[in-house]
């Protein structure tokens, strides 16, 4: 029976599609490099979530034929190592695309309405509501907070993620403009230069992989040309944007907000200038993970080793090549 070694708990119904397909699971008890060396051993197959895959993991597995990734970024494995030892490398692309989508819509509301400030001060002066009506209230602390109707929301990255975003945008009465370099058809206007896309946003969502290219690409130079109106939403990837750089620029007025459900590194580590900064949103890595997402993305990437194990070719495979020399 080949063992498929889980670094983190997938959904169930991924669990089940590999035992139904007489595949036998184990979870790792951690995903530190030496349990997963001592795990991977005698492994077929590896599901990774988002802890780390080095080279010197991937080594250790003497039987591994696929790394199968429970998500679509794949910076967190070690590509050219699994390519070198002959180990295919797959992915799940667009399974939770709409839960990404929707975490962007929902925090852009929640930071233009002011709804955590709002609930916040309901809370610290509930004593005071006696005196005042509410609307008299929430004028008398600023609460009354903006329409996202009409506003320009800039994307980052027009993949599975953007698309669906742009749609759901755009619903809202909202502007959509976006910046993808490898995209030929978009339906929304794309700009050749980031630096055009800046000034115009409203808001500004990263939805890009964590690349040689992207990795600190927003800067204080970058948010300095924002206005200082805009909010900020990274669901992608921690370290596309400049962590110091954005929490400075969120003490210190030069953009309104941000919402930041990934980090660099992940965990954050307890001093992480965000979770002290104005206005801003932190969420632990739950954009893309609702209950719908998982099941999909638990199914999807069992189905690669599936099909692999079939010797056909898992639907999004990230160094193909591997394949077609061993089989």
């Amino acid at each position: 029976m080949k063992k498929v070694l889980l670094s983190e708990k997938i959904d169930d119904a991924g669990i089940d599609l590999l035992k139904d397909n007489g595949f036998e699971v184990k979870v790792s008890s951690s995903t530190d490099i030496a349990t997963m060396k001592r795990e991977i051993t005698d492994a077929y197959a590896v599901i990774m979530r988002s802890s780390e895959l080095p080279k010197e993991v991937i080594n250790a597995g003497k039987q591994l034929k696929i790394i199968s990734r429970n998500g679509t970024g794949i910076n967190n494995v070690d590509v050219a190592a699994a390519t070198e030892a002959g180990v295919l490398v797959a992915k799940v692309n667009g399974a939770n695309a709409f839960a990404v989508a929707e975490y962007v819509m929902t925090t852009m509301l929640m930071l233009s309405r002011k709804i955590i400030f709002t609930d916040k001060l309901l809370h610290e002066k509930k004593d005071e509501l006696n005196n005042v009506s509410l609307p008299g209230f929430s004028t008398k602390y600023g609460l009354n907070g903006n329409e996202i109707k009409g506003k320009t929301l800039a994307i980052l990255g027009l993949g599975h993620i953007g698309q669906v975003l742009a749609k759901l945008a755009q619903a809202f009465g909202m502007k959509v403009i976006g910046y993808d370099p490898y995209l030929k058809d978009s339906p929304i206007k794309l700009y050749d230069n980031l630096n055009d896309v800046y000034p115009l946003a409203d808001f500004l969502s990263i939805n890009m992989p964590l690349t040689d290219e992207t990795r600190n690409m927003i800067t204080k130079k970058e948010l300095t040309t924002m206005k200082k109106t805009a909010y900020i939403i990274n669901s992608a990837r921690g370290g596309i944007i400049n962590e110091y750089d954005l929490a400075d620029a969120l003490n210190s007025g030069v953009v309104a907000g941000a919402a930041i459900d990934s980090f660099n590194p992940e965990p954050p580590s307890p001093d992480n200038p965000l979770f002290n900064s104005k206005n801003t949103i932190v969420t632990s890595h739950v954009a893309g993970t609702t209950l719908e997402a998982n099941q999909a993305l638990g199914i999807g990437a069992a189905q690669a080793i599936i099909d692999f194990s079939h010797n056909k070719m898992p639907q999004f495979s990230v160094n193909p090549d591997v394949f077609k020399a061993g089989n």
